[in-house]
């Protein structure tokens, strides 16, 4: 059984990510980028093309959330949905040159946020990435535990 201090990690995780929320967001502020689903920018971004089902695998957000962004996004012009050609029902998520537009304004925005958080760590943030990575595939597992989403390889579900 795991101490009570051990669980601290899930208060540790849950406050860091809602404090580098506020800093990218201060830093997006400085530049003139809206803060409106910039994260999730980042990930069409960092994925494109992506399908919705892919995106909810990545940021672990609910079907209908991810579904909510992407008529958000396309009402904004800064993502189109393109078809699948090998499932006619799915489509693919790109940006347009507005939403390339966008990411390429705010990506010194994330930048600046982690030179700043960088400049306060002990060790290499190599190291930290590793951890956090394999940190969400643990997390992911445990919600594919809990919900019968059988998990790929990666340790993603599906």
């Amino acid at each position: 059984m795991a101490r009570e201090h051990e669980a601290d990690l899930l208060q540790e995780l849950y406050s860091t990510g809602l404090l580098v929320g506020l800093l990218v967001d201060e830093e997006l502020e400085k530049a003139g980028v809206p803060q409106a689903l910039f994260s999730f920018l980042g990930w069409v971004t960092r994925l494109q093309p992506a399908t919705p089902s892919v995106l909810a695998a990545e940021t672990g957000l609910p079907p209908t959330t991810i579904r909510d962004y992407i008529r958000r996004l396309v009402a904004r012009g800064v993502v189109r949905k393109i078809p699948n050609p090998n499932d006619g029902r799915s489509y693919y998520l790109v940006l347009t040159s507005r939403g390339q537009t966008l990411s390429t304004r705010g990506w010194p925005a994330v930048v600046a946020a982690y030179k700043r958080i960088a400049a306060h760590l002990d060790r290499p943030p190599a190291e930290h990435l590793a951890a956090s990575r394999e940190l969400r595939r643990a997390v992911m597992l445990a919600l594919a535990e809990s919900d019968d989403r059988e998990p790929t390889r990666a340790g993603r579900p599906r």
